[in-house]
């Protein structure tokens, strides 16, 4: 059974770098135990050339709060990879810049929902992406960042003989792993006089091919959302 991910048409253009990780100069292990220690973080922050780049994606940013900044499009830069040694198809890696909003970035209430919808190069939506945050607590001349996770999480029935209620909830089947579908990564800061803004560029991940799920078991998108701690914020340089 597939569950099928947001996907550009078969006749989107895709523009290779011509890279050819299996004949770089560095030794394939070092980028095999770079993937190994976080394949996330390796994609997130390009530790590695990408295989090709994908034109016409774009995304509409959005924000609510104690005030509606008016909502932009932009476009997105769509990166894919193709490691050797990862026979698992790899996430594509969006890259929404926001320089052409200025050199702040895009002013956003203190605390409030940010809504991200990724369109595909035939204009269909690929996912919505939407986060709560505060930071009233930031001080001025300072930055964090927030990362979304969503996963495909398989879970199990509720137990024959509970009342109906009980039998509805569902808990993480502990047999099967859970599948990154979609990670979105977003960069604050605060001006002096302590305003925020989403700053630099938002990255996205995203499935490029359908999720292969096993037939009969349940599955949930679960959201999970982090944010630094110990520091929170750290001084802008």
């Amino acid at each position: 059974r597939l569950l099928k991910s947001g996907r550009g048409p078969k006749s989107r253009k895709l523009r290779s770098t011509r890279t050819d990780l299996t004949r770089s100069s560095k030794p394939s292990r070092s980028i095999s135990r770079s993937l190994l220690v976080n394949l996330e973080e390796s994609i997130l922050k390009e530790r590695f050339p990408p295989a090709g780049q994908i034109d016409g994606f774009t995304a509409e940013i959005g924000a609510s709060g104690s005030y509606c900044p008016q909502h932009v499009t932009l476009p997105v830069n769509v990166s894919y990879f193709a490691i050797s040694e990862h026979s698992a198809p790899l996430p594509f890696l969006g890259v929404i810049s926001l320089e052409p909003l200025g050199k702040k970035g895009y002013s956003i209430p203190k605390a409030g929902t940010i809504q991200v919808t990724l369109f595909n190069p035939n204009k269909s939506v690929v996912k919505m992406f939407v986060v709560t945050y505060n930071f009233n607590d930031m001080p001025v001349n300072h930055m964090t960042f927030l990362r979304q996770r969503i996963f495909l999480v398989p879970v199990e029935e509720g137990a024959e003989g509970k009342s109906e209620a009980s039998a509805r909830e569902r808990s993480p089947a502990p047999s099967r792993p859970k599948s990154l579908c979609y990670l979105m990564h977003l960069r604050f800061q605060s001006s002096k006089s302590g305003k925020i803004y989403l700053h630099s560029d938002i990255r996205l991940l995203f499935s490029r091919k359908s999720i292969e799920v096993d037939a009969g078991v349940h599955y949930d998108l679960k959201s999970f959302t982090e944010v630094p701690r110990n520091p929170k914020y750290s001084p802008r340089v």
